[in-house]
């Protein structure tokens, strides 16, 4: 990536890049930094400082490193902010269940009532499994499942080999399967 040496702006190519990271991948990192934190408006802060840190560094990271780069980052952020806040997640508590929800149905209007209940239920038992996944496997779960990373770029994202993520989803999917069923009385 090169950088105009006159005025140490990014080049015309390199913020193209730049804006379809933003476009592509600002709900994403949102997301998954308010899964962690378990509070919105700091998301929004973790999100808004990671594409900083991007910005500041688009002439050291390659456009197709961005998306871990930036995960990478919001997943440090998020770290520091839990280590200083210093008590127990209880993500979710202040997430409304609207639009944002991903496990809503998309095609919710054609539902009938019981099956919005349903939907509902489903949904808030999903949102409680996860909460009450142990922060590393929560991390792999959220970062592979849910916002489908690579186990490759989840390690990146994680600092760890890529096998401790595969250990850890597979030890996050067990957990997670074992507390919906227990969740929802089937």
């Amino acid at each position: 990536m090169a950088i105009n040496a006159m005025t140490q702006e990014p080049d015309p190519v390199t913020m193209v890049a730049f804006h379809r990271a933003l476009a592509d991948h600002g709900d994403s990192l949102k997301t998954y930094a308010t899964r962690l934190l378990g509070d919105p408006v700091a998301a929004e802060d973790v999100a808004q400082d990671s594409f900083l840190a991007l910005y500041r560094h688009l002439n050291q990271v390659p456009a197709s490193a961005f998306r871990p780069w930036l995960f990478r980052v919001a997943r440090n952020l998020c770290l520091d902010q839990l280590r200083r806040r210093k008590f127990k997640l209880s993500l979710f508590r202040d997430l409304q269940k609207d639009d944002d929800n991903p496990f809503t149905p998309v095609d919710g209007d054609n539902l009938t009532p019981d099956a919005v209940v349903e939907s509902q239920e489903a949904s808030a038992a999903i949102e409680k499994a996860i909460e009450e996944l142990p922060l590393k496997f929560r991390e792999a779960f959220l970062l592979c499942e849910v916002e489908g990373l690579s186990y490759e770029d989840a390690a990146a994202v994680m600092g760890c080999p890529v096998k401790t993520v595969s250990t850890r989803l597979f030890r996050a999917r067990q957990r997670f399967k074992s507390l919906v069923s227990r969740l929802i009385k089937i």
